[in-house]
């Protein structure tokens, strides 16, 4: 788990790659503070840059960038891949050596083998650039479902990336004005970060989950989708599932380093702590966090950590501490985004990294896949009685969706683009803020992206549609990026056995209402994963009522509490992002909210983007 970074020039660019690269390491230092390294080719102007938080082969010999016995490749590379070991036994038995116990080398050897076709076998979380000097390519990549993040830039001088978009923007010549498009999708109904693959920068994009690209002399000539989301030929059953989970959980515990777990008491990371106890020699050391020693998280995770003997910690909401935290995430991140969870992550990352554990598992992504939230069994519903009213929909589609409920919106579109139909109907309620004549001329970058996932599946329910791209896009920020963001500005590596990519493959192949078992008693969510954990989690805890992590801090009552004074003074002298937004609107905005008149988390998200301006402006 490391920070990576890197840079190739089109010919004849004069900029300096050493102090660029220098700049871009130490801006990531937090992402792996073990250890540094850069390289450069000076004759093809490329160069590679590497933070290096230390998990597996802990010597100097694991240190990046790695260069090929033969020197004609060198990779920067971030995650892990979990089956390296299967990997690397095919590859002796080719006869190829191996100089360290690394995961990266095993990449290296891979690709000299398989060339860009080597994604097909790697099962893991990652994103890396690999230069192969013998063609004078940069082949980058990133996991299939986006855990690990990469960040790039186009400018005049060349191509550039990195894990972060500070460290980008360490190279001159990016393009920094603000994207309009890109900042509004983060106001949309459930969005709560820039969507993939733009940034709030015009010049600077994310690679895509699943995707690839080729970059030669500066210049990116392919970005393909490597990934097809396939369902498991296999018959879904809990104890396919079962098995499946394990074997998750057992790869994601292989570190040359201690490995502990978040634990909130619910059912996924109970499922995981038990698994992991089975396989530890020692007790897990698990952490926890909730508003007070009150907190209903924190009482369900005392239950399952006595259960198994954990050496548990506990840690309490700190609004004026945690308010600084979200500012660093912010500044860190580089651009926008707001969720508490994401907080509350970093409270305990931090907690972890100071009891001396850089790794630790966690539960990200099983609601998502296996519909464990409360509008699902709402969503399963609505699915079920779609294919009774689909006769209905050319008549829906005559009228003006801003002003229909969100299951007419969605009888009335297409397939694949349902979801985006959606995000479009609620451009009205969200952009209330925008400057009028930008938010006439302004694109739905949001529903374009939608769309383009949502066409990737098969014709499917709309739940299953639904879910497929809430994976991708909509809920990133509490799956993906609450997994990477919050535990790498701590330096601790997060693993989620959920987002396993043969868990993902189950999940798509199982039948909605094998997730959703009642349309009414919400306790029944997940039920197919509660049937096959069910040895694993007391009953009294596998079919308690949902709750998120954090569940009891409330956005409204922190905006309207702690942190009034700082989100009043960001509303009343507000910045308009070069004229993205009408500043009387946004003050309205807030006194609306202080009268209970308007969301929580649409002014949440404004104050996050303020936060974000600020930090912007002070860093100019």
């Amino acid at each position: 788990m490391c920070g990576i970074a890197g840079l190739s020039l089109v010919p004849g660019s004069d900029l300096e790659l050493p102090p660029i690269l220098t700049r871009m390491v130490a801006v990531q230092n937090h992402r792996g503070p073990d250890a540094k390294g850069t390289w450069l080719c000076a004759q093809d102007k490329v160069g590679l840059a590497h933070n290096r938080l230390s998990i597996l082969d802990l010597s100097d010999a694991g240190h990046q960038p790695m260069h090929s016995a033969d020197g004609l490749l060198s990779i920067v590379f971030n995650g892990e891949i979990y089956n390296w070991r299967d990997l690397r036994v095919g590859l002796e038995s080719r006869g190829v050596c191996f100089r360290t116990g690394t995961d990266t080398e095993v990449l290296l050897e891979a690709y000299r083998q398989h060339g860009c076709e080597v994604l097909a076998f790697l099962r893991g979380m990652y994103a890396f650039a690999l230069y192969d000097a013998r063609d004078r390519t940069l082949f980058c990549a990133r996991d299939r479902v986006g855990k690990k993040p990469f960040v790039y830039s186009e400018t005049e001088a060349g191509f550039a990336f990195a894990s972060e978009i500070p460290a980008v923007l360490q190279v001159p010549g990016c393009d920094t004005r603000i994207h309009h498009g890109a900042l509004a999708a983060m106001l949309l109904h459930n969005i709560r970060q820039i969507p993939d693959p733009y940034t709030v920068y015009r010049g600077l994009r994310r690679l895509r989950p699943g995707h690839a690209m080729i970059v030669r002399e500066g210049r990116i000539v392919r970005n393909w989708r490597y990934w097809q989301p396939t369902p498991d030929p296999e018959p879904p059953t809990p104890q396919r599932l079962r098995a499946i989970l394990e074997e998750a959980v057992a790869l994601r515990m292989e570190a040359d380093v201690p490995v502990g777990a978040l634990l909130s008491g619910g059912v996924d990371s109970s499922a995981v702590v038990h698994l992991m106890s089975r396989r530890s020699a020692a007790p897990v050391r698990t952490y926890a966090l909730g508003l007070d020693a009150h907190d209903e998280d924190l009482r369900r995770a005392r239950i399952m950590a006595n259960k198994l003997g954990c050496i548990h910690k506990e840690f309490y909401f700190d609004a004026g501490r945690e308010l600084e935290t979200l500012r660093t995430l912010i500044a860190t991140y580089g651009e926008p985004i707001m969720l508490l969870p994401l907080v509350h992550t970093y409270e305990l990352a931090r907690a972890i990294r100071d009891d001396g554990l850089k790794v630790v598992l966690a539960g990200h992504g099983a609601d998502e896949l296996f519909y464990g939230y409360t509008g699902h069994a709402r969503t399963a519903l609505f699915s079920t009685l779609e294919p009774w009213l689909a006769p209905l929909a050319p008549l829906i589609r005559m009228l003006p969706m801003t002003s229909l409920p969100e299951p007419l919106v969605v009888l009335a579109a297409k397939p694949g683009a349902r979801k985006a139909a959606l995000y479009r109907a609620t451009e009205e309620t969200a952009w209330t803020c925008l400057d009028h004549d930008v938010r006439n001329q302004l694109k739905n970058l949001l529903v374009e992206e939608l769309a383009y996932w949502g066409m990737l599946i098969p014709p499917s329910p709309y739940i299953d549609e639904s879910n497929f791209v809430s994976l991708l896009i909509e809920n990133a920020h509490s799956v993906t990026i609450a997994s990477d963001l919050p535990a790498m500005l701590a330096s601790i590596e997060m693993r989620a056995p959920f987002l396993d990519q043969r868990v993902v493959s189950f999940a798509l192949a199982t039948p909605y209402r094998q997730k959703v078992a009642s349309f009414w008693d919400t306790t029944r969510l997940k039920q197919i994963l509660k049937l096959a954990v069910s040895d694993l989690v007391p009953d009294d805890l596998l079919y308690a009522p949902k709750r998120g992590f954090g569940y009891d801090i409330k956005e409204r009552a922190v905006l309207q509490g702690p942190w009034r004074q700082s989100a009043k003074a960001a509303f009343e002298d507000s910045d308009d992002a070069e004229g993205l937004f009408d500043r009387k609107a946004l003050r309205e905005l807030w006194y609306s909210h202080d009268n209970g008149a308007v969301r929580s988390d649409l002014v949440a998200r404004h104050f996050a983007v303020q936060l974000w301006l600020s930090s912007r402006k002070q860093s100019a």
